[in-house]
């Protein structure tokens, strides 16, 4: 009798099929897949719908159940954070998950593989965009391709879109600036991004200076017409009420002044703190002349306070340096 039992129960798991699964099943034996193999799944679909045979319809009929499947949003949601946690290059987000419909993922996915895959056969698509300024200092390219920030003339920070549709950007002003609209600055940039952030974010650093006019200006060097001005800003995506990302904002975190106004080679900011190069100090200085390295905690020092504490590195002799701590004056 047990012996029969199991002939039948032998008999009837043999006609168990895959596409009765549970879809629950179904979506977390693909959620094992890489992003090839789910499309592969949907070729092989489109290949057997070719085939007119009896004996292939179960086949078909499994092939277009896991083709269904393959649009949930759970699978390309697990895809998007394995991702995230795994590629030395980050994949960023540009607003959180939950804005995201189930083809804004999938498509995020695909588009930032396919890009990867592009540049390792050294064939990526190109794309020719005229971006009409004909003056940027500092150009920066934000990870993950689609923002272009550049400092204007007039010491302003402004940005393309390279997803614009069509042949042309329009430049959008992100951080305005401290100086007249027809000032002649120097602008630097460094950015700081934020690898725990849910999407794009990160510290922006701007330096400005605006360049002395030709020929005599009795204002110069007294700010606040001249001054070299430091801030750092918080610069995320915006979207819209159908979370569609319209581009970048930014928040004032601290703005305050160096008191010198030579020249200047770099500029970094990281974490809580920004370094620059200034070529010389004046002569009044109590640190003398020389290529000089300062460092300044930014969250201590804003534009409400004339004093903020530094550390400065200076050229004693060449190839010598000596660390130094000063506090800055400023004067009014």
């Amino acid at each position: 009798m047990s012996s029969h039992i199991l002939q039948t129960r032998s008999r009837k798991a043999s006609f168990a099929k895959l596409v009765d699964l549970p879809l629950e099943v179904l979506v977390e034996i693909l959620t094992l897949l890489e992003w090839k193999e789910i499309l592969c799944i949907r070729q092989v679909r489109l290949y057997l719908m070719q085939i007119r045979f009896f004996i292939y319809d179960l086949l078909r009929q499994t092939c277009q159940r896991l083709r269904d499947v393959s649009f949930a949003r759970p699978i390309w949601l697990s895809l998007v954070r394995w991702y995230s946690a795994t590629q030395l290059q980050p994949f960023l987000l540009e607003k959180p998950l939950d804005l995201y419909t189930d083809r804004e993922l999938e498509y995020h996915v695909l588009r930032w593989q396919s890009g990867r895959a592009g540049y390792r056969l050294a064939q990526p698509k190109k794309r020719q965009l005229s971006i009409p300024e004909n003056y940027l200092l500092d150009v920066h390219l934000v990870e993950g391709g689609r923002w272009l920030l550049f400092g204007a003339r007039d010491g302003s920070i402004k940005y393309h879109d390279l997803n614009t549709p069509g042949e042309t950007s329009e430049a959008v002003t992100l951080v305005p600036t401290h100086f007249d609209e027809d000032a002649n600055t120097l602008v630097r940039l460094s950015l700081d991004m934020d690898p725990e952030a849910e999407y794009l974010s990160f510290n922006l650093g701007v330096m400005s200076l605006r360049l002395k006019v030709l020929g005599p200006d009795p204002d110069y060097p007294n700010p606040p017409r001249y001054a070299r001005w430091i801030e750092v800003c918080r610069v995320t995506t915006h979207w819209d009420d159908n979370g569609q990302v319209k581009g970048l904002r930014a928040e004032r975190l601290a703005c305050f002044r160096e008191e010198y106004l030579s020249g200047c080679n770099s500029f970094t900011l990281r974490g809580r703190y920004v370094a620059y190069s200034l070529l010389s100090f004046e002569p009044r200085s109590t640190v003398g002349d020389g290529q000089t390295i300062a460092i300044v905690d930014w969250a201590s020092a804003d534009s409400t306070s004339l004093t903020y504490p530094r550390r400065l590195i200076w050229r004693i002799r060449p190839n010598v340096s000596r660390l130094c701590i000063f506090q800055s004056r400023l004067q009014d």
